[in-house]
């Protein structure tokens, strides 16, 4: 029996479970006393939700609609409940914190509607609530099209908040009020500031079952969204929901460390995940938009060959980067050959390669086109390029993301990459619901919009940057692959410039580096940009997770400063939006004893000229205080280690 089995047993053991007598209503508090939401089945299936006595989620609709015109919720009759502690820690090697204390309460409500029964699951932690609806084995219902989710997010005013400016996983969040969302359709997460708390309105375990996003409605004074299936879902019994969840935060900071969707996650599919590597990849010339070996393709369509791929291997081998990508241009991805996929062009020598990532201590990530998997089928190719001595793959361009069919079909893909012990990083595809808990070797995904979009319009600015450790960052790891060392102003940006560049300064593309979740990290610029340039020492053997994070100072889409903690160093990052500002951290997070402090901070050059970052050192205890002073769209970046007696 595995060690995670025989945890999730004893976690069981230390479960106390207790029936109930039904009420119309019920209420679950959080462990601390200080969240709690209540369930009233008086008829129509509603909650609501208090924090510290105060409401922040008003009355708010419950229930599920199928094709036929059943509609659960509508009616619905509390048979019954029984209630559940439960308290345990596990162990996380793949995030932001090694570990993760998964402490809630727990009231299962037994519902009836006519001949129908179904549950409502809900659950409080000292960090959010959540529920999901279960539908059990039944005469009544078998095999069902689920048409729509009924459940709303009304709040009590008409808040600020943020949510995705459009139905498209790689979008701005811009700040807006409540009332402002309207009907268009909106990718989450949606995060409303209350009077009394952040809660940022969120899903998790999405698995055999559709995504939501979220549409704003209004009802009397409350305002907020109700929840939109991305398509219907065709199932059968038994079967249960995602997790509507709702991440609680009286500061922006303490939002940006909430477990809570990882907690709800699905436990680890794989056992044995001690092959799992996080890490650092070099990309290829895609990002600059140069190969100096081939002049012909440039910018959107640049493209690496063999010469162009060994010049960013050996730089990932002379940082301690354990990867480097091979982007697409490597096969012909429009052949109708079914074995495209496997059949290098002839500018790429992949057993060459390979062998010199080999030589190099380094090894490949493949991209593939989802769209040419099914034609020589995932078995066959994950097994030629685990044959060839790959690491793992990125697959791109996925269709009807957020369906059921392609949450099954990644659920498949991942499963088959994991028996070849292949690392994955989905891109062109839905945000994150958790699914990296539960195949750990997705390491990164997309479902962002990051860094490739300096190349394709100037929607990647600097605010939208500072947002996304509070919006899209909190949903899981982001691929925004920063790095980028070709730095430029704001009002200096041209998107469409070769080679690229990036607004904002140095300082802040090395503090990206830090506060951006992503286990399995990608660089994006080139060795040409690189080497010789001030600050890039600070990307040599740069951890991807962590022991630790402590988040020192944030302000909602404003600006972050984190420490994170790798064995017995830290590494300290700041980030801005587009006004300069100083700030003084207290180092208090260091514990007992000497320590040394490498910086790398903004200049007083840096508004005009970004490029320009000062390196300077300093001996510290946790009695000392560390200045930050960010230019415009700027940053700051420090490694703490103990200090070496002489």
């Amino acid at each position: 029996m595995s060690k995670t089995v025989i945890t999730h047993l004893s976690a069981m053991l230390a479960m106390v479970i207790a029936p109930v007598s039904g009420h119309a209503a019920e209420t679950t508090t959080s462990p601390d006393g200080t969240l709690a939401i209540s369930v009233n089945a008086a008829e129509t299936l509603t909650y609501q939700v208090t924090v510290d006595g105060k409401p922040v989620v008003a009355s708010s609709r419950l229930g599920l609609e199928f094709e036929g015109g059943l509609k659960l919720g509508e009616k619905s009759k509390l048979l019954c409940a029984t209630r559940r502690a439960y308290d345990q820690t596990w162990a996380n090697p793949f995030g932001k914190s090694s570990k993760v204390r998964d402490h809630f309460n727990e009231t299962r409500l037994h519902l009836g509607e006519g001949d129908i029964r179904y549950d409502l699951v809900v659950r409080a932690y000292d960090d959010g609530v959540a529920f999901r609806y279960e539908l059990p084995e039944q005469e009544a219902l078998k095999k069902f099209t689920l048409t729509a989710n009924l459940t709303e997010f009304l709040f009590p005013g008409d808040f600020r908040c943020w949510a995705g400016a459009k139905l498209n996983y790689e979008c701005q969040f811009p700040e807006s009020r409540l009332s402002g969302l309207k009907s268009d359709k909106k990718s989450l997460p949606l995060v409303v500031e209350t009077s009394a708390a952040l809660v940022a309105v969120a899903e998790a375990d999405v698995r055999d079952w559709s995504a939501s996003v979220v549409e704003g409605i209004r009802s009397g004074a409350a305002c907020g969204a109700r929840a939109s299936l991305i398509a219907p879902v065709a199932a059968s019994v038994p079967r249960v929901s995602p997790w509507q969840a709702l991440i609680i935060a009286r500061t922006a900071g303490e939002l940006t460390t909430s477990s809570l969707l990882l907690n709800l996650a699905s436990p680890p599919a794989i056992n044995d995940v001690s092959w799992i590597k996080p890490g650092i990849m070099a990309w290829d010339v895609w990002w600059t938009g140069i190969n100096p070996y081939w002049s012909k393709y440039t910018g959107l369509d640049a493209r690496g060959n063999t010469r162009s791929h060994k010049d960013f291997i050996d730089l990932a081998a002379e940082m301690g980067w354990p990867y480097m990508l091979v982007d697409w241009f490597w096969y012909d991805q429009e052949s109708k050959d079914p074995e495209t996929s496997i059949m290098p062009l002839e500018h790429i020598d992949m057993p060459g390669l390979m062998n010199h990532a080999k030589a190099k201590g380094v090894k490949l990530i493949l991209w593939v086109n989802s769209k040419n998997i099914p034609s020589i089928g995932a078995e066959k190719l994950f097994a030629t390029y685990a044959g060839w001595g790959a690491a793992g793959v990125k697959i791109d361009f996925f269709k009807n993301n957020g369906s059921a069919e392609t949450q099954r079909w990644q659920e498949e893909l991942l499963a088959c990459a994991a028996k070849h012990k292949l690392l994955v990083d989905f891109h062109g595809t839905y945000t994150p619901t958790g699914l990296s808990r539960t195949w750990p070797n997705l390491l990164t995904q997309e479902g962002v919009m990051g860094m490739e979009y300096c190349k394709l319009g100037v929607e990647c600015t600097p605010q939208h940057m500072i947002t996304l450790p509070f919006t899209r960052g909190l949903l899981g790891p982001s691929d925004i692959t920063p790095g980028a060392f070709l730095n430029c102003t704001p009002a200096g940006f041209r998107p469409n410039a070769i080679p690229c560049e990036v607004p904002g300064t140095r300082a802040r593309q090395l503090a990206l580096s830090v506060l951006v979740d992503s286990p399995l990290l990608c660089m994006a610029d080139s060795p040409a940009n690189y080497r010789g340039q001030p600050g890039f020492g600070f990307y040599r053997n740069l951890p991807t997770v962590w022991d630790e994070t402590k988040t020192l100072s944030a302000s909602m889409a404003g600006h972050l400063v984190q420490a994170r903690r790798k064995g017995d160093g830290w590494w300290l990052a700041a980030m801005n939006g587009d006004p300069a500002l100083d700030l003084d951290i207290p180092l208090s997070f260091l514990g007992e004893g000497n320590f040394e402090m490498a910086i790398y901070s903004d200049t007083a050059e840096s508004a005009t000229r970004p490029t320009a970052i000062k390196e300077s050192r300093r001996k510290v205890t946790a009695k000392d205080t560390q200045k930050i002073q960010m230019a415009p769209a700027g940053g700051f970046a420090a490694v703490i280690r103990p200090a070496v007696d002489k």
